[in-house]
C-alpha cells in the first residue's frame, strides 16, 4: 500500500514538471533521488526497530539470572577482565540441566558442540571465542570471548564440556 502511494506521489511531481516544462534530467534525478531517499529512511528504520528488539531481549544480568534460576551449582569464568558481568561468566544448574551462558538460557540437552575459535587475522590479535552449537533452530551457534591464551580458552571448553557430562 505504501508502495501505490509512494509511486502516485512520484507520478504526481513528475506530472506538474512536465506541465511546467522542466528539463528532462531534472525529471529523470527526481525519479530516481525520491525512491532511493524513501528507501534508505525506511531501511534506517528497520536497522533502528532490529537494534531496539535486540535490546529488548536483552540478556539476563547475573542478579536477575540467580533470582530465576536460583543459587548456581557452579560459576564457570570464561574471561577474567569481565568475570563480575554476565558476559563473562556461565551459571551451571545441574539440577535443571540448563546453562546461562552470557546471560542467555541454554538447556545442556540442546548443546551438541563445545569447541573454542582464534579470531585473529593475519594483521590482528584476535581474542579466543567459545564456541557452542545448539539444536536450536535460528540460534545454532552461542559465542563467548574467553580472552587471548589459548591454554585458558581450552581449560573454560573443558570446564563446559564437564559440566555438560555431568
Amino acid at each position: 500500500m505504501k508502495k501505490e502511494i509512494v509511486i502516485s506521489v512520484v507520478a504526481a511531481i513528475a506530472i506538474l514538471l512536465v506541465a511546467f516544462e522542466v528539463n528532462a534530467f531534472v525529471l529523470f534525478a527526481l525519479v530516481l533521488f525520491v525512491p532511493i531517499c524513501l528507501y534508505r529512511k525506511h531501511k534506517d528504520m528497520d536497522k533502528d526497530q532490529n537494534k531496539n528488539e535486540e535490546q529488548d531481549s536483552q540478556l539476563l544480568p547475573l542478579e536477575e539470572a540467580t533470582a530465576q534460576y536460583g543459587e548456581p551449582d557452579d560459576c564457570i569464568v570464561a574471561d577474567a577482565t569481565r568475570a563480575n558481568e554476565a558476559a563473562g561468566c556461565i551459571l551451571v544448574y545441574k539440577q535443571k540441566r540448563l546453562l546461562v551462558i552470557a546471560g542467555e538460557p541454554v538447556s545442556m540437552d540442546d548443546i551438541v558442540d563445545v569447541t573454542t575459535v582464534n579470531m585473529a587475522t593475519p594483521y590482528t590479535t584476535g581474542q579466543y571465542q567459545l564456541v557452542l552449537t545448539t539444536k536450536k533452530p535460528g540460534r545454532e551457534y552461542i559465542r563467548m570471548e574467553v580472552g587471548l591464551d589459548a591454554a585458558w580458552a581450552k581449560d573454560v571448553a573443558t570446564e563446559v564440556i564437564d559440566a555438560i557430562k555431568g
